[in-house]
């Protein structure tokens, strides 16, 4: 197996997911500015020393807002993974484990499940309960069960027709004691790769619902809701759109590249095929 090291995909994923993360983690305790703090006579201020990235129309610090917005961005993909696959795991291994008809009916649940993407999912939750963060977590949330539901099945399906599963399944141990000790460990790498997938689909599904008003409110920055508040001053203060669209696109290319990394990392047959 190729050393972490020499895998390009992984070395520049990780670097890349490191800088966002560390960002979010400093924008807790120190931003150059309050991110929120109005300053209506220096808007719209090209970059300087005094502030690196401009000022929006409010006159708020620009790399300020981008390093709080990293802050919101990542906290809401992080507890909408962490509801898709915290759901959508169990229910898959749940399905593969009882076969049958259960089976059946949670294919189809989770067939019903992809009819309403996350976008329209939030305008249903706005609907009930208004907008916020909360909601878009829920939302992006309710779209990844039926992804980890499905791949789950789909690993789980190959994993236990293998040789030391029969010679579980031959010892007595029941489907669920198989699937827990023997079947899910050896999944896991799958899992994990489709993590770090969904994350970078996470905070997309994110910037777009921010964007059109369903996610983070105001007066806390969201790098989707920044694109939306650019789009007004994009033939004067186009740098107003580029800092933001950056942003999104960095974080979802070293997630990206990082899933891409594991995968080679954590199945040697595909780094050799390269």
């Amino acid at each position: 197996m190729k050393p972490a090291w020499r895998n390009a995909s992984f070395l520049i994923g990780i670097s890349i997911t490191t800088i966002i993360v560390v960002t979010a983690l400093v924008s807790l305790v120190w931003t150059p500015y309050p991110p929120t703090k109005i300053d209506i006579v220096h808007k719209l201020a090209a970059p300087s020393w005094q502030h690196w990235l401009g000022t929006d129309p409010f006159g708020r610090d620009v790399g300020s807002m981008i390093m709080a917005g990293a802050r919101s961005s990542l906290s809401v993909a992080l507890i909408a993974v962490l509801v898709g696959a915290g759901i959508g795991i169990p229910l898959g291994a749940f399905a593969s484990a009882v076969g049958g008809w259960v089976d059946s009916a949670v294919m189809r649940l989770t067939d019903l499940a992809f009819a309403f993407p996350a976008l329209l999912t939030a305008v249903m939750i706005t609907a009930l309960a208004g907008p916020g963060a909360g909601n878009a977590m829920l939302a992006i949330g309710i779209f990844n069960i039926p992804v980890f539901a499905r791949v789950t099945r789909g690993a789980t399906l190959a994993v236990r027709e293998l040789d030391f599963v029969m010679a579980a399944r031959a010892t007595g141990r029941g489907e669920f004691s198989i699937m827990a000790r023997h079947v899910l460990p050896n999944i896991s790498a799958v899992l994990l790769v489709q993590v770090t997938i969904q994350f970078a689909l996470a905070i997309i599904a994110d910037a777009g619902l921010a964007y059109v008003g369903l996610g983070t409110q105001p007066p806390f920055p969201s790098w989707g809701r920044m694109l939306n508040d650019a789009q007004t001053y994009i033939f004067k203060a186009p740098l107003l759109a580029v800092f933001p669209g950056l942003a999104i696109t960095s974080a979802v290319l070293g997630l990206n590249l990082l899933g891409d990394g594991l995968r080679d990392l954590l199945d040697p047959r595909l780094s050799s095929r390269r």
